[in-house]
C-alpha cells in the first residue's frame, strides 16, 4: 500500500519533530511533506495528492479544495478556522479539525493581564519613568475593579474562564452570546443580555468571539459611540471583528479611553499604521495563545486529528460534523 501524504502548508515553527513523532507513532506509513506557503497559489502542485492537510494561516480556498484529489482531513493549529472555506471543504466531503481547548488558560490570562493593565495605567506610567520622572504619573486615578464592570463578547470556553478568573477578582461580569444556553453563564455569574445593552454598561469590553460572517466588523462606529468614554476595548479575538479605522476615530476623538489589541485586520500592520502611532493603545502581535505547554500540545493534537482520520476514527474536534452528518464513532 502506498504511504500516506500529508502536507503542512505553513508553520511557525523551526521544525515539526513533534507532529512526525505523533505520525510515527501511529504505525501509519506517513510521508511528511512541509511547505511554508503565504498564498493559496503556492500550495500546488504539492498537496494535490495530499491525505491530510495540517494549516497554520495560509488560506484554503474553494479554487483549493477543488484541486484536492484524496484529501480526508484539514487540521487547524488553533480553535479559530476562519482561513478555510468550511462550506467547500464540506461539499468535499472533508473533515475540518481543531484543537479547541489548548489555550483556553494562555488566552484568558492575557486577557486579565490586558485588563489590569488598562485599570492601573501601566504603559502610562512605564513611559512616565523612563523619560525620568517621577510622581504625578499622568492617566488620572484608576477605577476600582470590584466597582467596575467587565462585559464579554463571546461566551464559549475561554470567555468562560475569562468570566471566572474576573469574578475572582471582584468585577461585575455581563455576557453576550446569541448561541449560549444562559444556565452555563449562570455558575459563573455571568448575565447574558443584548450586545447594545452590554456595550453601555461595561467599563471594559472584551471580544473573545469566533470570527464568522455575523461578527465581520461586529464594533464598528456605531458600537463604539455605545461605549462609555472611560471604557476600553480588548480585542482578543480576530483583527476584522473590529471595524479598525473606526476604533482609530474612536481613540483618537476621545469617543473611548484606550485599546488593547492582540489581534489587527492586517498582520503585521503596514509600519504607517495610524493606530500603531496612538498613545491610548496597547499591542501584543497575536501572542496570547503561546506558552511551552500550548505549543506542545497543539503541535500534537492538530497531528493526531490526521492520524485519527486515516485510522478510520474520529477525531475529537470535527468543526464540520453535522454538516457531514457524522455519528460518533
Amino acid at each position: 500500500m502506498a504511504p500516506y501524504k500529508v502536507v503542512i502548508t505553513d508553520f511557525g515553527q523551526p521544525d515539526n519533530v513533534l507532529e512526525a513523532e505523533e505520525f510515527q507513532a501511529s504505525g501509519l506509513d506517513i510521508e511528511l511533506v512541509r511547505l511554508q506557503a503565504r498564498t493559496p497559489e503556492e500550495l500546488f502542485p504539492a498537496v494535490a495528492d495530499a491525505d491530510g492537510l495540517l494549516v497554520q494561516w495560509v488560506k484554503i480556498t474553494p479554487q483549493v479544495m477543488q484541486g484536492l484529489t484524496k484529501c480526508k482531513v484539514i487540521s487547524r493549529y488553533g480553535i479559530g478556522v476562519d482561513m478555510v472555506d468550511i462550506p467547500a471543504a464540506t461539499r468535499h466531503g472533508i473533515m475540518v479539525c481543531n484543537v479547541p481547548d489548548f489555550c483556553i488558560e494562555e488566552v484568558s490570562t492575557h486577557t486579565i493581564a490586558f485588563m489590569l493593565m488598562l485599570n492601573r495605567h501601566i504603559m502610562i506610567h512605564h513611559a512616565h519613568v523612563k523619560s525620568g520622572q517621577w510622581g504625578g504619573a499622568p492617566g488620572g486615578a484608576p477605577g476600582r475593579l470590584s466597582c467596575q464592570t467587565l462585559g464579554i463578547v463571546g461566551v464559549g470556553a475561554i470567555g468562560r474562564e475569562v468570566a471566572r478568573k474576573a469574578a475572582a477578582m471582584g468585577l461585575k461580569v455581563l455576557g453576550y452570546d446569541p448561541y449560549v444556553n444562559p444556565e452555563l453563564a449562570k455558575p459563573l455569574g455571568v448575565q447574558l443580555i443584548g450586545l447594545e445593552e452590554l456595550l453601555r454598561r461595561s467599563d471594559y469590553v472584551t471580544l473573545n468571539c469566533p470570527l464568522t460572517e455575523e461578527t465581520h466588523h461586529l464594533i464598528g462606529e456605531t458600537q463604539l459611540k455605545l461605549m462609555k468614554p472611560t471604557a476600553y476595548l480588548i480585542n482578543m479575538a480576530r483583527g476584522p471583528v473590529v471595524d479598525q479605522p473606526a476604533l482609530c476615530q474612536a481613540l483618537s476623538d476621545g469617543t473611548i479611553s484606550g485599546a488593547a489589541l492582540d489581534v489587527l485586520e492586517q498582520e503585521p500592520p503596514a509600519p504607517d499604521d495610524p493606530l500603531l502611532k496612538l498613545d491610548n493603545v496597547i499591542f501584543t502581535p497575536h501572542s496570547s495563545s503561546w506558552t511551552a505547554e500550548a505549543g506542545v500540545q497543539l503541535r500534537r493534537d492538530t497531528a493526531r486529528n490526521v492520524v485519527d482520520v486515516l485510522q478510520g476514527k474520529l477525531p475529537r474536534s470535527i468543526v464540520n460534523r453535522q454538516e457531514l452528518q457524522l455519528a460518533e464513532a
